[in-house]
C-alpha cells in the first residue's frame, strides 16, 4: 500500500483519532499521521498483541511507546544510539541494516522517518526481509515530494545526511524492495501530492508511507 500525506486536515484528523482512542501523540504532530496509519494497519491485519515487532531506527522510542500503548508486548528496537530505559520493550544498539537477530524473528518491522537519513536501501530491504516471518509486514515512512527537492550536504539532522525522496526515487526503492522478495500491499500507484504539509530546515514537503509483505 502507498499513502501520501495530502494536507493539514489529515494531520488534524489523525491527531484527534489518537486522542479519542486515548493513545499517545507524537512529539512531532505531523507524525501522528504515520502512527495512525500504523495503528489502522495493525488492527486490520492478522497481527495480535503477542506478535513480535521490531522498530528499525527506534530513535527516541516514540513509536515503541505508541505500540506499547496499543497493547503490544513483544517490542524490540535498534538504533546507533540507545538511551537507558525502564520500559516494556527491549533496545539494542547497532546497525539496522546488519543486525544479529535470527532469521524470521518478527511478525512486523516498522521504520518511521528513518530511511531518508543515509540508510543503504539495498541493505535495509535485504535485512528487513530476512528478519520477517513469512506473511510478515514492513511499514516504512519517509520524507517525500513528487519532484526532487535538493538538500545541501551541509544540512545534517541528527548528524546524518538527509534526503527528501522524489517520486522517481520512491519507485526505485519499491523496485529494490520487490527485488528482495517483498510484495507491495494493495495499490501500487503513488498518489499525486496536493499540499506541502511538512516544513523543516526551510524545506517544504510531505510524508509517504509504504506497506510491504513478505510472502
Amino acid at each position: 500500500m502507498i499513502e501520501v500525506l495530502q494536507n493539514w486536515q489529515e494531520v488534524q484528523t489523525a491527531t484527534q483519532a489518537l486522542q479519542q482512542a486515548s493513545l499517545p501523540t507524537h512529539i512531532t504532530i505531523e507524525k501522528n499521521w504515520d502512527q495512525w496509519l500504523l495503528a489502522q494497519l495493525l488492527q486490520s491485519s492478522e497481527i495480535n498483541q503477542q506478535s513480535k515487532i521490531i522498530d528499525l531506527g527506534c530513535g527516541d522510542c516514540c513509536t515503541l511507546e505508541f505500540l506499547s500503548a496499543l497493547g503490544f508486548e513483544e517490542l524490540h528496537g535498534i538504533d546507533f544510539t540507545i538511551k537507558p530505559n525502564q520500559s516494556n520493550y527491549k533496545l539494542y544498539q547497532g546497525d539496522l541494516t546488519d543486525t544479529s537477530f535470527p532469521d524470521c524473528s518478527y511478525d512486523v518491522a516498522v521504520s518511521i522517518s528513518v530511511i531518508e537519513h543515509g540508510v543503504d536501501l539495498d541493505a535495509f530491504f535485504q535485512e528487513a526481509y530476512r528478519l520477517l516471518k513469512p506473511n510478515g509486514l514492513l511499514f516504512v515512512t519517509a520524507d517525500y515530494w513528487q519532484s526532487k527537492i535538493p538538500v545541501d550536504s551541509s544540512i545534517q539532522p541528527f548528524g546524518l545526511s538527509w534526503t527528501i525522496f522524489s517520486k522517481t526515487e520512491i519507485e526505485q526503492a519499491i523496485a529494490l524492495a520487490q527485488s528482495h522478495g517483498f510484495l507491495l500491499e494493495q495499490n501500487q500507484e503513488i498518489p499525486a501530492c496536493t499540499e506541502t504539509t511538512v516544513s523543516w530546515y526551510e524545506k517544504n514537503y510531505t510524508f509517504i508511507a509504504l506497506t510491504f509483505r513478505r510472502p
